[in-house]
């Protein structure tokens, strides 16, 4: 079993009651670049419980969920049920290795999601092989604002949740795309503050990792306090930090 997969099968519970994931605000975002449709055949990579792909039932003419994690899958399916999303199915399966035939969908997805995939380009690859043409990929996830502040931002995460990989800049994605092949069409930041104690909770973050958290954020200079939007309260103590998460839409001609 993957890191991803144990992270998230034991924390299931916790993300689907998470509105930050169910509710942020990158998801309306996503939607409006995805500008679904009735005629689409969507697929939801690395879909966790089910958020964005249910978002898009009511658009589409059927949607697909993959993840690795079968608990998160679990909370997907059930949510489906209860809300009465007849075309909406979710599989199990990797977004580095995608388990569809090519040219199956005519709109992928990925949300809050690729920062934990250790090959990005295969994901972008495998996404592109599974788009018909002139179908579209639009994902959210959070970047690095520099190239200088990505190794730091990196073992932030990584402290926080081992399952992180790397929060990439834009350029960096940028580069990654289209190599894949596809056309970048638009995008935009979403900035979303995150309390310090929240998201340590969401994680299950033990109090030494907390307090090594803690001790990485107080050793940042100014500038870069300002980059990754750590606050601190009147005695020192870090009590949020903001992640800009890029929503950007691509194109398979």
């Amino acid at each position: 079993m993957t890191e991803s997969a144990k992270q998230f099968n034991a924390r299931a519970d916790q993300y689907a009651a998470s509105e930050v994931h169910r509710f942020g605000p990158s998801l309306p975002v996503l939607i409006e670049y995805a500008a679904p449709t009735k005629a689409d055949l969507a697929l939801d990579v690395a879909t966790g419980t089910g958020n964005t792909a249910l978002a898009l039932a009511p658009h589409v003419a059927r949607v697909t969920g993959v993840d690795l994690a079968e608990k998160m899958l679990a909370h997907a399916q059930a949510r489906a049920a209860e809300e009465g999303h007849a075309n909406a199915n979710f599989v199990q399966g990797s977004a580095e290795e995608l388990p569809f035939a090519d040219a199956t969908f005519t709109l992928v997805t990925s949300r809050h999601a690729p920062h934990h995939f250790r090959k990005l380009e295969r994901f972008l690859a495998e996404a592109y092989r599974v788009l018909q043409s002139g179908g579209r990929l639009v994902v959210a996830d959070q970047i690095s604002p520099t190239p200088e502040i990505q190794p730091w931002l990196d073992r932030y995460q990584t402290t926080r949740d081992p399952s992180h990989y790397a929060q990439r800049t834009e350029q960096a994605w940028r580069e990654l795309a289209e190599q894949a092949g596809f056309v970048w069409v638009e995008e935009t930041l979403v900035p979303y503050r995150l309390d310090f104690d929240w998201w340590t909770k969401q994680s299950g973050c033990t109090p030494e990792t907390v307090a090594q958290l803690r001790e990485q954020a107080a050793a940042l200079t100014p500038a870069e306090r300002d980059l990754v939007g750590a606050e601190f309260d009147e005695a020192g103590q870090l009590i949020a930090h903001t992640d800009q998460m890029m929503v950007v839409r691509l194109e398979k001609r």
